[in-house]
């Protein structure tokens, strides 16, 4: 049960993410996707505030290339290319603003590109009564959408190298170090491991507003004020949990990652994520949002061999001009795996950033009575090694704990 009634504050903008200005718009479309090669003129009369161009091919990249529309054409038959446009929807950031004429659609390639987050997966060619119900959609959202206050907050996307490595507890306990009870920057934690997340857990604030709270709001997910709504643990620190019930991996889309990282950039200094181990269309917009990317694991070869996997992983995704933080949590003590570091950092090619000691004992104190480290030991050597860590996170934050109410 919750201590305070769930409110949101809300402003007077607009439902979803967009930020075009007002006046004629511009639809860009791949010829392939009509029967005739163009739309009608009954199309083009039907949307006077829309100005229709030829793409003069497929769509070959992530720009939108100054279009506020793009239907582009995709053969579902062809991996190559629906590969292809799924990286292209991911790196525009503005995939709700695309609509994809697929021809040899079937129902699991429809799927996955409704996932990536496009506004709308039509057959080809084109019905245009069917295209102009999607356009309506996407051309009064446009037009009804005012531009959102400035989102300068920091992303810290934590990802774990395999289960059980303790990423949660190390992203908590950083953040309450960060927020350095309410006298530094404003930091929230969101846990977005929907299935397995314990973060509110971990900090005692399970009557927190959670994620699962946060999707049945729909489209008001932009408007929110998550820093009046998210009560404050003791050490400032703010948390939104993950669902109180078990809910699909896909109950989260890229446009709901879009909005929400928005929102809370608006509200927080810090945003530190937690991410589930799997991979998904929105994981990745989430990394694509970072300014850092905290990737953790522990001393073993199996994990080695699962750092690399992310590492190789983060590449092929075009993830690799994030900074990446690499942390060995456990470490020390009798090492009972007798694996060096020296050895791990070898195999996997770069050496670890932070290597936290195998201090359990005290960790798990703090998360069985949910405190920052500091409230049951000052200045040992865990909490030593995570104001290291919060350091690189946000040196200037380290550096500079400015007040800031809320």
């Amino acid at each position: 049960m919750m201590r305070a009634p769930f409110r949101f504050s809300r402003n007077a903008v607009a439902e979803e993410l967009s930020f075009p200005s007002p006046g004629t718009r511009h639809l860009a479309f791949d010829p392939v996707a009509f029967a005739d090669g163009a739309p009608s003129q009954a199309l083009r009369g039907q949307f006077p505030q829309l100005q229709f161009s030829s793409l003069g091919g497929a769509w070959t990249s992530g720009s939108l290339k100054g279009a506020d529309v793009l239907l582009v054409a995709v053969d579902g038959a062809s991996p190559v290319d629906v590969d292809g446009l799924c990286i292209n929807l991911r790196e525009s950031g503005r995939a709700d603003q695309v609509v994809i004429c697929l021809t040899n659609a079937d129902l699991a390639t429809t799927r996955r590109l409704i996932r990536e987050g496009a506004a709308d997966v039509l057959p080809a060619p084109v019905s245009e009564p069917a295209l102009a119900a999607t356009l309506e959609r996407i051309v009064g959202r446009l037009e009804t959408a005012a531009p959102l206050p400035a989102a300068t907050g920091q992303v810290v996307s934590f990802l774990k190298a395999g289960g059980g490595v303790g990423s949660t507890a190390l992203a908590v306990q950083v953040a309450a170090i960060l927020a350095d009870n309410g006298r530094g920057p404003r930091v929230c934690v969101v846990d977005l491991d929907v299935q397995f997340g314990s973060a509110a857990m971990y900090l005692d604030v399970q009557d927190s507003i959670t994620i699962g709270q946060v999707l049945s709001t729909h489209g008001e997910l932009s408007e929110m004020g998550f820093a009046s709504a998210l009560r404050p643990h003791a050490s400032g620190a703010r948390i939104l949990g993950a669902p109180a019930e078990f809910v699909p991996l896909d109950a989260l889309t890229p446009n709901v990652v879009d909005a929400l990282v928005s929102a809370l950039k608006r509200d927080f200094d810090i945003i530190l994520l937690d991410l589930p181990t799997a991979w998904t269309a929105w994981t990745y917009r989430a990394l694509r949002q970072s300014t850092r990317i905290v990737l953790v694991s522990q001393l073993t070869v199996p994990h080695a061999h699962l750092i690399r996997r992310q590492l190789n992983l983060i590449e092929t995704q075009r993830l690799e001009d994030i900074p990446i933080t690499l942390v060995c949590n456990r470490c020390g003590g009798d090492n009972p795996t007798g694996v060096s570091l020296r050895s791990v950092a070898g195999a996997v090619g770069r050496p670890f950033d932070v290597t936290v000691p195998d201090e359990r004992k005290l960790m798990n104190e703090a998360i069985n009575q949910g405190v920052a480290l500091s409230t049951l030991r000052r200045g040992s050597k865990l909490e030593k090694a995570l104001v290291q860590l919060g350091e690189l996170i946000a040196p200037k934050a380290a550096t500079a704990k400015p007040n800031r109410g809320n």
